[in-house]
């Protein structure tokens, strides 16, 4: 693990930087994102909520879910700004990443993967894994404490009501884990408003593909192949330019900040918060048409 965490795309400080944070992250986020995942998955979390469940999607699911996700985030936020020359030297308000990206090399996809697995994982299970399951089981216990148990398993009011208090529980603790997940990256190298905009609007699609699937394989895979495939296309990944891309794209700079994200990458677009807020929306009112079904009103 701290040999791939060591295995860092990013150069000079900036990765020793990194990989410190990385190994550290790791140690801290294991544990308690394990514990909080248990909490989700094993329905503890019933107890704090008056006996709501939680959908538990299967792995392969939820593993398409995050892959279909970025597919339609990296389409809509990179596809303009690509046609309409924004990558390109001429375009307005062009500036050169700092630092530059080096020479591709497919030799660096393995170590370059490794490394956003590894990053990725450790920002889902603490962030998502058990700062949401721990948010949602105050929720939950709030909701209980104050408009009390849930009715019987044999009355035909249970469904409805255990739908909306998973539902308004989960929206909630998403909320505040997606404001922690932004403010972490308020530090990050050419940082703006609209870019943390963006990243508390990517927490908040990562906190409902965990939340929504009951586990942590749609917030991983989406997470860790996004980060990789703009480290891969030579993108600044959250402001930050990593050594070498996979890809020769030619990508050394952007212009037109609104529509490319500028120095930031594309997490810091118009382009980016349109596709995020559709993704978020699309997701809620998936999980909720299921509610009804994944909540029967009799044993």
């Amino acid at each position: 693990m701290t040999l791939l965490a060591l295995a860092s795309p990013v150069p000079g400080v900036m990765g020793a930087w990194l990989d410190a944070r990385l190994t550290s992250g790791l140690v801290l986020a294991l544990p308690l994102g394990l514990a909080g995942l248990a909490l989700l998955r094993f329905d503890l979390l019933a107890r704090f909520g008056g006996s709501v469940p939680e959908p538990h999607e299967p792995a392969g699911r939820g593993a398409a879910a995050g892959l279909a996700a970025v597919l339609a985030l990296l389409t809509t936020a990179l596809l303009p700004p690509a046609l309409s020359g924004a990558f390109r030297p001429g375009a307005a308000g062009y500036a050169p990443f700092a630092p530059a990206p080096g020479p591709a090399s497919l030799a660096s996809a393995p170590s370059s993967l490794g490394f956003f697995a590894l990053q990725s994982l450790a920002e889902e299970l603490l962030f998502r894994a058990f700062f949401l399951t721990l948010l949602a089981a105050m929720f939950l216990f709030f909701a209980r404490l104050f408009f009390g148990k849930l009715p019987e398993m044999s009355e035909s009011l249970r469904g409805p009501a255990a739908a909306r208090r998973w539902l308004v529980c989960g929206l909630l603790a998403n909320a505040g884990q997606s404001l922690a997940f932004a403010s972490m990256h308020a530090v990050n190298p050419n940082v703006t408003p609209l870019a943390l905009l963006n990243i508390g609007l990517a927490g908040a699609v990562l906190g409902w593909l965990y939340w929504g699937e009951g586990g942590l394989f749609g917030c991983w895979t989406f997470h860790a192949l996004w980060n990789f495939m703009l480290a891969a296309l030579a993108l600044p990944v959250s402001g930050m330019t990593m050594g070498r891309p996979i890809l020769a794209t030619g990508i050394r700079g952007a212009g037109v900040p609104a529509l490319s994200g500028g120095a930031f990458g594309p997490e810091g677009s118009v382009l980016s918060t349109v596709a995020l807020a559709a993704l978020l929306i699309l997701l809620v009112r998936r999980s909720a048409r299921k509610l009804p079904g994944a909540y029967p009103s009799s044993p």
